[in-house]
């Protein structure tokens, strides 16, 4: 469904149409930035190079160092991006240091939130508690994905974060 009119330019003179003649495939890109220091207080933008400007909206999966019961589970988000930073949404899950169970929230620019996701993304792994960077914003800006996260704490912290983004 589109909210508004669009169109891509292409042409659809052609007598034989292929799958991906109209709308490109989507991008698959990986995002990894786990040395990053963030002094205190500040943002630091992530920037992902997407080949080729153009694209108008990414979903993204990225995730934090804390593994609260192994391997097999991070605190993680999941963040819907458009060219306007002021239509990013994210939803993020985080330990509550109790077994079993998590806190999940959903962020929206849209409605005044200043973050995107939980703090879960500092390389400090000592204890469920311990939270400091989160996903401020993020949009598309020609070829470049950005990530802004911002530092909570009072000293400088590592930014962790791994994931994956399809650009489309």
């Amino acid at each position: 469904m589109r909210i508004k009119q669009a169109t891509d330019g292409r042409s659809h003179n052609a007598l034989t149409v292929g799958v991906n003649d109209h709308h490109p495939r989507p991008r698959q890109v990986t995002i990894s930035n786990t040395s990053q220091s963030l002094p205190p207080g500040t943002t630091y933008d992530l920037d992902i190079d997407l080949g080729v400007a153009g694209y108008q909206r990414a979903h993204v999966m990225i995730m934090g160092p804390w593994q609260p019961t192994g391997p097999q589970w991070r605190e993680a988000a999941e963040v819907v991006v458009t060219t306007d930073s002021a239509e990013a949404q994210g939803y993020s899950v985080r330990d509550t240091g109790s077994f079993k169970k998590s806190y999940a929230a959903t962020y929206s620019k849209q409605n005044g939130d200043t973050n995107l996701t939980h703090k879960i993304f500092d390389s400090d792994v000592s204890g469920y508690d311990k939270r400091y960077i989160a996903l401020l914003d993020a949009w598309i800006t020609g070829s470049t994905l950005r990530l802004r996260f911002k530092n909570y704490f009072g000293g400088s912290k590592p930014l962790w974060v791994k994931g994956q983004a399809e650009v489309y």
